[in-house]
């Protein structure tokens, strides 16, 4: 009997870990998908010789923000849209501020308790860094910065 208790003790685990695994590999295949095609697109698009990095931004339009290295040795981010049939949009990385310096004019006004992510994407005003934090009361915030010039764009916070 002991045996038994045993065996399905240690089948329920193994299924329950099997699942679990499953569910996050399914879950997060989309976004990898979106990454690769965007990676892909990038380079065939000929703006782009090599790719460091792609990050996702979802804001009023969603894109893949895509680091690389163009073809004059520039250090660009390539952002790509599937949705629209234009030009990706692009910037020269040493147009703007860095995500470092996006974080550090966030931290002059705000209480910054742990930085989450900080993303570059595209919106109608510009290109802008989005900084996600929690502040010390535990709270979660959103803190848009344009990329140009490192000023406040918009604000969502104590959430």
């Amino acid at each position: 009997m002991l045996n038994w208790i045993k065996f399905i003790s240690v089948f329920l685990l193994t299924l329950a870990v099997f699942i679990t695994v499953t569910v996050f590999y399914n879950a997060d295949k989309p976004f990898a998908t979106f990454k690769a095609e965007a990676k892909d697109a990038a380079l065939a698009d000929g703006q782009l010789v090599t790719v460091k990095s792609v990050q996702l931004y979802n804001g009023t339009d969603s894109y893949a923000t895509v680091f690389g290295v163009d073809k004059e040795g520039e250090e660009i981010a390539l952002f790509v849209d599937f949705s629209s049939e234009d030009d990706y949009k692009k910037v020269k990385l040493s147009d703007g501020i860095t995500a470092d310096e996006a974080v550090e004019a966030v931290k002059t006004e705000l209480d910054v308790e742990k930085v989450l992510h900080v993303t570059l994407g595209m919106e109608e005003e510009g290109p802008v860094w989005e900084v996600s934090f929690k502040s010390a009361n535990d709270k979660l915030n959103y803190v848009y910065v344009f990329f140009e010039n490192g000023q406040w764009w918009k604000r969502i916070l104590n959430l």
